[in-house]
């Protein structure tokens, strides 16, 4: 799951907020693009997937989660390999923080950004939807305690559990949603894909409830613009656990994917830890 998010933050960190022009032309599934502003982002993922990596590594180390464990595990895990993508408020409280309490004092966490749902999906994992819906609060708090941010972020994980635990098919996904939440969302496409909570998981919801093969989707996500990085990865990690659809991606994706100490083989293992430990 994880492999296949970083493949799909690489490949649309390329397109990320670029024109539809630029997109049409390039979007092609045969090669990375590099980054429109940084661009040392080329075959890299980017906060998108650190973020997750972080959420992940926690979900495998403490049952027990609060703010301050999970801010500690952003700050290590952000430290340990600087990368780019992250927001100027995230990425300045982080380089500031030395550990996850300076964090929480540093951080303004009242965005309705995208931040919280992008890194939720490993949560999805836990068996205990209870638990899944606290995990998610409490990580979401860290950054994003807003009703966006915290809703967002159960979206994403939720969908997660839903097909990894065979719930039902993408046709009932948005009722199993809206059941659980208690909410009455629509979810549609607005493209170009914006950045915060909610137009980015009603598109990333809509479009993983029909998909059918994760290389059509990537594509087809791309094409819509804007967060493009953020659709793809949520998008590529959700129908990773789909059982009716094809997961065969281009070879490329894997072959030119970062490789180095929290690259490619790093996520390999960390996929096969988490799948140990949730089957």
């Amino acid at each position: 799951m994880i492999v296949e998010a970083a493949i799909g933050d690489a490949y649309g960190a390329g397109f990320e907020f670029r024109d539809l022009d630029f997109i049409s032309q390039n979007n092609h599934l045969t090669q990375y693009h590099k980054h429109g502003l940084y661009t040392e982002i080329y075959k890299r993922y980017t906060d998108d997937t650190q973020m997750a990596i972080a959420i992940s590594e926690l979900l495998l180390e403490e049952e027990n989660w609060n703010e301050i464990k999970v801010a500690d595990k952003f700050v290590e895990v952000f430290h340990r390999d600087k990368r780019r993508g992250y927001s100027d408020r995230v990425y300045n409280a982080l380089d500031a923080s030395k550990n996850g309490s300076d964090f929480i004092k540093i951080i303004n966490n009242g965005s309705n950004g995208n931040g919280s749902a992008m890194r939720a999906y490993s949560i999805g994992y836990l068996k205990d939807i209870d638990q899944l819906m606290a995990f998610c609060e409490i990580q979401a708090r860290t950054s994003h305690y807003t009703v966006e941010g915290i809703s967002c972020a159960k979206r994403i994980a939720l969908a997660v559990h839903y097909f990894k635990y065979n719930l039902g098919d993408g046709s009932s996904l948005v009722s199993f949603l809206n059941e659980t939440l208690k909410e009455n969302e629509t979810y549609k496409i607005t493209s170009p894909i914006d950045m915060h909570g909610y137009p980015t998981t009603q598109a990333v919801i809509k479009i993983v409830s029909e998909a059918t093969s994760m290389k059509d989707c990537l594509k087809t996500s791309i094409n819509y613009g804007g967060d493009t990085d953020t659709v793809a990865a949520l998008c590529m990690a959700i129908l990773s656990n789909k059982k009716d659809c094809d997961k065969v991606l281009p070879a490329f994706l894997y072959e030119g994917l970062e490789n180095d100490t929290f690259g490619k083989d790093f996520l390999i293992k960390l996929d096969a830890a988490l799948d140990n430990k949730f089957n």
